[in-house]
């Protein structure tokens, strides 16, 4: 694609992380996160496993975004997302769910959608 840059690495470490700050350069208007862990086949494992992805690219976009920029991030339903929805709504003017047309009716996938973000916690 004419214009992106491929970066790999695991997102957890904090020099991937940095790498990504450092080729966004700047303020970003926009945050999406399509992380999921491998699925072990349990469910509960399998919500605790993504939140915890969704919670890190939170973090990592509430340092990066503009005020007034988005984060979109993917989630799966399963009632640990409460720390989560509450972060995002104190973040954001505006948090909802999304559901994309392709994803199985039946499956817990679905995204987070946060816009109008509020900018950094003051230090």
């Amino acid at each position: 694609m004419p214009g992106a840059t491929l970066l790999q690495g695991d997102f957890r470490d904090p020099a991937t992380a940095e790498r990504i700050r450092a080729a966004v350069g700047g303020p970003a208007d926009l945050v999406l996160s399509d992380m999921a862990a491998p699925a072990t086949g349990h469910a509960a494992t399998d919500h605790l496993r993504i939140v915890a992805l969704a919670e890190e690219a939170f973090a990592f976009a509430a340092a990066v975004l503009r005020p007034g920029g988005a984060f979109v991030a993917k989630v799966f339903q399963g009632g640990a997302e409460g720390d989560l929805l509450a972060g995002l709504k104190h973040a954001f003017a505006a948090v909802r769910h999304a559901k994309p047309a392709a994803s199985r009716a039946e499956s817990a996938e679905t995204y987070v959608v946060a816009t109008g973000f509020r900018g950094p916690p003051a230090a």
